[in-house]
């Protein structure tokens, strides 16, 4: 219990660093602090909303922020790099939670803990390289990224209530990595980077949605999906910043702190909904999405 308390403590004390110092200090050095508090005051409840709906299910935050982003009118290209930078804080702070969780074994023993290292390490590295090779080697998508997202929620969301909803009850939930498995968290996390730097999405979603078909614990599932969107974000995040310029900073001061007040406590909703009812919801949720988008 000690070792869980001391691992707790560094993330308590930089997410209040952030929240208490550094963002009051940041957003009173702006010229004009008032009027740009009424131009984006708003972004700080989407960055809140964004951040739970990602961090409680798996899926990355861009599954709020783009639809969101277009709607107000922000160009493609600024609306990927924004959704991906404020993701940097809202999944990263959501990673360090469910991490925690784990650590203190709530959802099971060392074999949990086991399983957990090994899917991140295995997925982590594939959608890391998915990721860059998306931005820096592959041309990019012939289809608008608002297309691409919204066909792929639709799949994504069907895909995954058709499993939850047919799923055996009795199946037994695995805590091994077969061999068979290796190839397809590899290839569902590489084609998951890939899609991710395209539509700042699809990390998470598609290894959430392969480890709950593989049958593995599903708060093991979200935990990784969680901590791969991070990383897989992370990665992404220098090419919008030193490439193409496409973060708006104002955006982002609202959404960041939010997102991560959002990411830490996203994970005690998905401790309430229990198993099933996660996946419902959050294959409802982008199910709904990828409906509503024009």
């Amino acid at each position: 219990m000690k070792i869980a308390t001391i691992a707790r403590k560094p993330a308590t004390l930089i997410i209040g660093a952030v929240l208490v110092v550094l963002w009051p200090a940041i957003l009173f050095s702006v010229p004009d602090t008032l009027a740009l508090i009424t131009d984006y005051w708003h972004f700080f409840f989407l960055g809140i909303g964004g951040a739970i709906a990602a961090n409680s299910t798996g899926a990355g935050g861009g599954i709020v922020f783009i639809p969101a982003f277009t709607s107000l009118g922000i160009d493609e290209q600024n609306a990927l790099g924004t959704s991906i930078a404020i993701q940097c804080f809202g999944m990263t702070a959501g990673s360090i939670s469910w991490l925690g969780s784990i650590h203190r074994r709530e959802h099971g023993g060392r074999q949990v803990i086991a399983l957990t290292q090994k899917l991140l390490l295995i997925s982590g590295s594939s959608a890391v390289a998915g990721m860059l090779c998306g931005q820096y080697l592959l041309p990019a998508p012939a289809f608008p990224i608002t297309t691409i997202f919204r066909y792929f929620s639709i799949l994504f969301g069907c895909v995954l209530l058709f499993v939850t909803l047919r799923k055996d009850q009795h199946r037994h939930t695995r805590y091994y990595i077969r061999s068979m498995d290796m190839p397809l968290i590899v290839a569902s996390s590489l084609a998951g980077g890939m899609i991710t730097s395209w539509i700042s999405i699809g990390a998470g979603e598609w290894i959430a949605l392969l480890l709950f078909f593989l049958g593995f614990p599903t708060m093991v599932s979200v935990c990784i999906a969680v901590c791969i969107s991070s990383l897989t974000v992370l990665s992404g995040l220098p090419y919008h910043l030193f490439v193409t310029d496409s973060v708006s900073w104002e955006i982002l001061l609202f959404a960041a702190p939010a997102a991560i007040v959002g990411g830490t406590i996203a994970r005690l909703l998905a401790e309430r909904l229990g198993p099933t009812r996660l996946k419902i919801f959050f294959a409802t949720w982008i199910l709904a999405t990828g409906l509503a988008m024009d």
